[in-house]
């Protein structure tokens, strides 16, 4: 029988090292495979805080706190730190633990970045998603695919438009995993809230002694070369940064910080943003030069208002998984808060919609989902003023008449255009408890449920 430590290896054997730690951050488990990490002997990590181990850290630049505090994977985020006194670089992808009473701890995979690192591990950071992964029904959304395979296929940088939340690091994963580069390195980078120094040796790498504690480490578009490189939230860049970017796009090379030499690269660039950078351009925020060499090719994927029609099909992918997760057998959505999710605005989108399915599925053993089991803030002042707003756009029957009925409509498509008119507003009224609606409108449950279903309400 093979050894646990054979096991593992051969089960993780795309990283150089693997760590466990519970909620508290106490080491669990701790094994560098490929002496290149090397932070110390295996058992003296065991037991001890990662506090301890990485003193100079704070909660917050721990890749291991932002799964936990997410509760969903991270991957592929790199990490500064020392292994005694010598700095270090590597990209992590941390796995949070759940069972059924929450988060309980969580694993984090190393890819060390180096000069000693091998290169062969480097092709293995790759895509994790294909389109298979995008769960949608939606029709303009599904012949969007179309084109997205097209400039999948070229060898184009591509900008990623959307909203937060809506998938654009899952978009950035399929289109990589579609495209010629598939077999190279794909690496992913958030470039919100880093400091300009930072971010520009996380890019470009620095060379020994070009400042205090440097030592000779590729960056990203080195490790990269030959793949692809994702900028998430690209619109955060300073204006100097954005220039150096432009730079290595333009002549496909980079000089490492405190170097002169020009280190010739050959990556793809995906970016993507969640504000208009075409209008960034014109307040000055964003190089209009830089834009047009992002912009070769765009993508926009839509905002989960625009295809609530999908609504359904995401809440049943993610009960069944959360399901799965926890040992629990939560059945559906209750018709209230069928009808409540189709008005509900999604500020945060598919990302929001798992979180609450989550929260319900965590605290629900088994039956269907009630408007008790959502989480309190969707019921606050101004989410419900929101979900008014929406509504009063076309709650009136005036504007009904005025906006839908056209000359030479029947009677029966106008009554019908009407009594939706009609059910929306009673809907609102009730805050979307059915129950109430049907009184109201003195009609049993059924019929009611029944006409919902047939004007697309729930």
């Amino acid at each position: 029988m093979q050894s646990t430590d054979k096991v593992f290896k051969e089960l993780f054997n795309q990283t150089d090292s693997i760590l466990i730690i519970d909620v508290h951050g106490k080491v669990l488990f701790y094994q560098d495979y490929n002496d290149q990490i090397n932070m110390m002997r295996d058992e003296e990590a065991i037991g001890r805080s990662i506090f301890d181990l990485y003193p100079f850290f704070k909660r917050e630049d721990f890749t291991v706190f932002k799964a936990m505090d997410k509760k969903q994977p991270i991957l592929n985020e790199i990490q500064l730190f020392e292994v005694n006194g010598i700095p270090k670089k590597s990209l992590n992808s941390a796995y949070p633990l759940i069972n059924e009473t929450g988060v309980i701890g969580c694993m984090v995979l190393s890819v060390e970045i180096g000069e000693n690192a091998q290169r062969k591990r480097h092709s293995r950071i790759t895509s994790k998603y294909d389109f298979e992964d995008i769960i949608t029904n939606n029709s303009t959304f599904l012949e969007s695919f179309d084109t997205l395979r097209m400039i999948a296929k070229s060898s184009s940088n591509v900008l990623i438009y959307g909203e937060t939340g809506t998938g654009k690091e899952l978009i950035a994963h399929t289109i990589h995993a579609n495209s010629p580069r598939r077999g190279k390195p794909f690496l992913i980078q958030n470039c919100a809230a880093i400091p300009d120094n930072l971010m520009e040796s996380i890019l470009f790498g620095s060379s020994k002694g070009s400042f205090t504690g440097a030592i000779d480490k590729s960056g990203l578009f080195e490790v990269a070369n030959g793949g692809t490189l994702y900028l998430d939230e690209v619109n955060s860049l300073s204006l100097d940064l954005q220039g150096k970017l432009l730079r290595a796009i333009e002549n496909n090379s980079i000089r490492r910080i405190g170097e002169n030499e020009e280190r010739d690269i050959n990556v793809r660039i995906l970016a993507s943003t969640n504000e208009n950078l075409a209008m960034m351009v014109k307040e000055g925020k964003f190089r209009k030069d830089l834009f047009y060499r992002l912009n070769v090719t765009n993508y926009s994927i839509p905002s989960l208002r625009e295809r609530r029609d999908d609504i359904p099909l995401l809440c049943e992918h993610y009960i069944s998984q959360f399901n799965h997760r926890l040992s629990h057998n939560v059945d559906g959505l209750d018709d209230e808060v069928a009808a409540y999710f189709q008005a509900y605005p999604w500020d945060g989108n598919v990302r929001e919609l798992k979180n609450v399915i989550e929260y319900a599925c965590t605290i629900k053993l088994d039956g269907k989902i009630t408007i008790h089991d959502l989480p309190s803030y969707m019921f606050n002042q101004r989410t419900m003023e929101s979900i008014v707003s929406q509504e009063q756009v076309f709650s009136s029957t005036q504007l009904a008449v005025e906006a839908f009925i056209k000359p030479g409509t029947s009677l029966e498509s106008q009554l019908e255009i009407l009594e939706k008119e009609i059910m929306k507003t009673a809907l609102l009224r009730n805050r979307y408890n059915i129950t109430k609606t049907a009184l109201e409108l003195k009609l049993s449950r059924q019929t009611l449920y029944n006409k919902l279903k047939k004007y697309g309400l729930i």
